[in-house]
């Protein structure tokens, strides 16, 4: 990730789509599990360094554990984004994140492990 600031938020949240339709429903009742970094400490939980804008830093974290049953067929996304009102401090609008799409992965447990999922998406 690259910011364009020394200090910044970074939050997860894994969510099913499409989002609920209904009477006004939360955004978070679409929320699976979410996590959250703190970019300044990329190399290391005990110190922290300012970021360089612009520069790009590799970041490597946990979401929440959560045990649910996604139904098949049901779509997930990955939302990355900078202050989760609920769970960070709110810093002043104008923080932008560059995420390396190409550099990003999720891993997930499967019930089944392996040959469950490939049996669902064979080659």
């Amino acid at each position: 990730v690259a910011t364009n600031k020394p200090a910044v938020n970074l939050s997860v949240w894994l969510v099913s789509l499409p989002w609920q339709e209904g009477r006004r429903p939360k955004i978070t009742d679409n929320i699976i599990t979410r996590g959250w970094a703190d970019p300044q400490n990329h190399s290391s939980l005990s110190e922290s360094e300012a970021l360089v804008p612009g520069e790009f830093y590799t970041l490597t974290f946990k979401l929440q554990p959560d045990d649910q049953i996604i139904p098949k067929g049901q779509k997930i996304g990955l939302m990355i984004f900078s202050s989760d009102r609920e769970f960070t401090l709110w810093p002043e609008p104008g923080t932008e994140l560059t995420v390396d799409l190409d550099a990003t992965s999720i891993s997930l447990p499967v019930v089944g492990g392996e040959a469950s999922i490939i049996s669902v998406f064979p080659e």
